[in-house]
């Protein structure tokens, strides 16, 4: 006999983790964060531009971010994981994002750069 009460805790389990892994760098959801602060869309844009609902939605978010080296292809994996009725949007969401955090990198490392060649110059 099923207890319907340890299914709604597991339920409540599941959600809090996806709400947890949606903000840390690492999971598809910083990702998409990201995007949709640059492109200023809510999640539910977003959502509908994937083609899934918000249930899924929160699952994919705390899905593990994609492979550098394998981007597309992973990316693709978890959008047919999670059954998204548009995985090329997803899949193009992922490679402007990974895009934008190089960018959003790529200050600190000209910073560094500049720096050293600083440090020449006084010597």
């Amino acid at each position: 006999m099923v207890n319907n009460s340890d299914h709604t805790d597991d339920e409540e389990i599941m959600a809090s983790w996806y709400a947890y892994a949606a903000d840390e760098p690492g999971f598809v959801g910083y990702w998409l964060g990201l995007l949709r602060e640059r492109q200023s869309v809510t999640a539910d844009e977003q959502a509908n531009e994937f083609g899934t609902d918000e249930v899924v939605f929160h699952r994919l978010q705390a899905m593990p971010l994609p492979r550098e080296q394998a981007l597309a292809r992973d990316a693709h994996r978890i959008a047919e994981c999670c059954h998204l009725k548009n995985p090329i949007a997803f899949v193009q969401a992922m490679i402007l994002a990974r895009s934008l955090e190089l960018g959003a990198d790529r200050p600190a490392v000209q910073e560094f750069y500049q720096a050293a060649f600083d440090e020449e110059e006084l010597e």
